[in-house]
């Protein structure tokens, strides 16, 4: 490795070419090469990470979401919560992402303050109080306490999701980042299956008088995972002490007060309002969901047909991560050609989808019995599931381009937590509009086709960003250093100064 010896404030790199550099401790953020790696350990031949490496980092983060929003999804995917209609669900989702949407606008202040870990502990503890308030309502009917728990809910993703989608962007390497969202999605995504296998086996032999709602030990089971998820959120490695693959620091150790970290979020919108070009993508993200669940999952299949459905688009959506893959890191071309060709096909592959539901659309009828619902063992169920399967390949895709696609934009956490709080705030607000217009009733067609018109805009308005504000990269060589270019932060004014040797 390139990097020598550190001092406490000074490191010293040494160049392909032999020259000596000082590199201060804030250019090894910005500078490739100028801190070693964790060192790997050989047990049995086998190279293992050191728990420190940021893919490790990268694959426990998937796991903090595999047991808490994967659960999660899981509840939600089966259609109004598990419950016989979607009135319930309806109602704890429009309270949940109103605090949601709420919270967004402080998140990144608070995960920069509190620190990663701390805030991906208190993330995942909501997540259990809504399947606690959901076994709750099974046995009680307590309203109240769901629509409780789904407040509380809110109130954790907002830090959850932004202390996520700024880690996995912040660990890569740039040549890597989609690699690392591939990564953390699968995982993720592995919880969807895990968990939609306990639906599955627990509601196979319910036939038709169960009523269409799921059992006690569903919720219990969820809510358990649930708590193991914000447990493992403690356990990740300092962020301010790790070391990307490409020998760049993630982040420094920097003492300011909150009111200032408010402040910074603030600036960082302020410096970077061409994202809102990005706005309409993001928004889009999550209001085809209610489509899809409630208005097609939900109410077109029997629970134990959308139970399968669930598992089957929790499995195709990890393979539908690493094809993303090869457009965002694979192809032979600049990162701005790489991202124009991923967008080109998250659009082409998500209207060709579209286009398939729209005849599922329209066979669809509200208000059906259990017994007259489409189940497992009825002669087209395949092409209905096959649809609901692609859609969750659609959703990894779409997904997984907005994370890689904010993480080429910067590699200062700063940035990308305001960036993915507007991802989210952007996520939960759709989401209170698209319950809130399923609630009062609104048409399937109507449901249908404003998502649909959502996906097929938002890829279209991104492209300016891609022309005119994308770096092909954010980083620097050692050798360029040497040459004087001072590249303490990439948002700076860039200046030339005499770098010592």
């Amino acid at each position: 490795m390139d990097s020598e010896k550190q001092a406490s404030d000074v490191t010293y790199a040494v160049t392909p070419g032999g020259k000596q550099a000082e590199i201060t401790q804030d250019q090894t953020c910005y500078v490739k090469g100028s801190v070693e790696l964790p060192k790997s350990h050989n047990v049995c031949g086998v190279t293992v990470w050191a728990y420190s490496h940021p893919r490790v980092q990268a694959i426990m983060l998937g796991c903090v979401l595999f047991l808490t929003v994967g659960m999660y999804n899981v509840i939600t995917f089966l259609g109004g919560a598990g419950q016989q209609t979607a009135w319930l669900s309806d109602i704890a989702n429009i309270s949940l992402y109103t605090v949601f949407t709420v919270f967004n606008l402080i998140a990144p202040a608070c995960l920069n303050y509190f620190g990663l870990r701390k805030t991906l502990c208190f993330g995942g503890v909501g997540y259990a109080a809504y399947a606690a308030s959901l076994w709750c309502f099974n046995r009680t009917g307590n309203t109240p306490f769901v629509v409780f728990g789904g407040c509380w809910c809110g109130l954790s993703a907002a830090f959850l999701w932004v202390a996520e989608g700024t880690a996995i962007t912040a660990f890569a390497s740039e040549d890597k980042k989609g690699m690392y969202v591939s990564i953390f999605w699968s995982i993720f995504q592995f919880g969807v299956v895990i968990g939609a296998a306990i639906p599955v086996g627990q509601n196979w032999n319910a036939g038709d008088n169960n009523k269409s709602t799921v059992t006690d030990g569903t919720y219990i089971g969820f809510m358990i995972l649930m708590l193991l998820g914000s447990a493992l959120g403690l356990c990740l490695y300092p962020w301010q002490k790790m070391v990307r693959e490409d020998g760049s620091r993630v982040l420094l150790e920097k003492q300011k007060t909150f009111t200032e970290e408010l402040w910074t979020s603030y600036y960082v919108f302020m410096d970077h309002k061409w994202i809102a070009w990005a706005w309409p993508y993001f928004w889009a993200v999550n209001y085809y969901v209610i489509y899809q669940n409630n208005c097609f999952n939900g109410v077109f299949f029997t629970v134990r047909g959308r139970s399968l459905n669930t598992f089957c688009s929790g499995v195709i959506q990890i393979p539908a991560a690493w094809m993303l893959n090869i457009f965002t890191d694979k192809l032979p071309c600049k990162r701005r050609w790489r991202a124009f060709w991923g967008l080109l096909y998250v659009f082409v592959s998500f209207n060709a989808v579209w286009l398939g539901g729209y005849w599922a659309m329209k066979k669809t009828t509200y208000g059906l019995d259990e017994k007259d619902r489409m189940d497992v063992f009825d002669k087209d169920y395949g092409w209905y599931a096959f649809l609901f399967t692609m859609y969750g390949f659609s959703d990894a895709t779409f997904n997984c381009y907005a994370f890689w696609f904010m993480g080429a934009l910067s590699n200062e956490t700063s940035e990308l937590s305001v960036y993915c709080a507007m991802y989210r705030l952007l996520n939960a607000a759709c989401q209170i509009c698209g319950y809130s217009l399923d609630l009062q009733g609104y048409s399937k067609e109507f449901m249908f086709g404003s998502s649909w018109a959502f996906v097929a805009a938002g890829p279209i308005l991104m492209l300016p960003i891609i022309k005119w504000h994308m770096k092909d990269t954010n980083m620097k060589q050692i050798d360029e250093v040497i040459e004087g270019l001072d590249v303490r932060h990439p948002t700076n004014e860039q200046e030339a100064v005499e770098v010592k040797n």
